[in-house]
């Protein structure tokens, strides 16, 4: 074992900083990127923990929420007939911030029994239920975040309705498609 390091006169390190025998290169070598490579040149992934400081860098996880935080809107017109209207897929970590059903064209001949639902397959209401056509638009502020790819549906149950539209309107963050 060694009780000493000598010293060459070296003030600091290369540009360039091999970490262990043929290992992994740091690479400073341009002043404003400072790259992890393999020793083939080719550029490593470097794991990090979560930034906590202004100053620190970020995970692509913690990018990824911050940039789907921005609010967006879906809307699907659906008839009297429709039955089951697919609104779209959520990606994975998606809040569904509020549920806006509108009547755009009067509704003709409806009965108690007439509604429109939005959900998804494991709650066909949990977004939205009790459209009642005598009314123009109605909401709800759900805010339900769902974490996995989840299809949204809007369920038009006729009654004795024999005309009408509406736009379904969802609020949310994340991605639908």
């Amino acid at each position: 074992m060694v009780d000493s390091v000598k010293n060459y006169g070296i003030a600091g390190a290369s540009t360039t900083v091999e970490l262990g025998r043929q290992g992994a290169v740091i690479d400073a070598t341009s002043s404003s990127v400072i790259s992890m490579k393999d020793t083939g040149g080719s550029l490593e992934n470097v794991a990090i923990a979560d930034g906590t400081s202004a100053t620190h860098g970020v995970t692509k996880s913690q990018l990824d929420e911050i940039s789907g935080t921005k609010i967006s809107y879906k809307e699907v017109t659906v008839s009297y007939n429709s039955g089951t209207a697919t609104l779209g897929t959520t990606s994975g970590n998606v809040t569904i911030q509020r549920t806006v059903v509108e009547k755009s064209t009067n509704w003709t001949s409806y009965n108690d029994t007439t509604n429109i639902q939005v959900g998804d397959s494991g709650d066909v209401d949990r977004l939205f239920t009790g459209f009642t056509p005598d009314t123009s638009q109605y909401a709800d502020d759900s805010n339900h975040k769902y974490t996995s790819a989840t299809v949204l549906n809007a369920i038009v149950t006729q009654g004795g309705a024999v005309a009408g539209t509406a736009v379904v309107r969802l609020w949310y963050n994340g991605v639908i498609v």
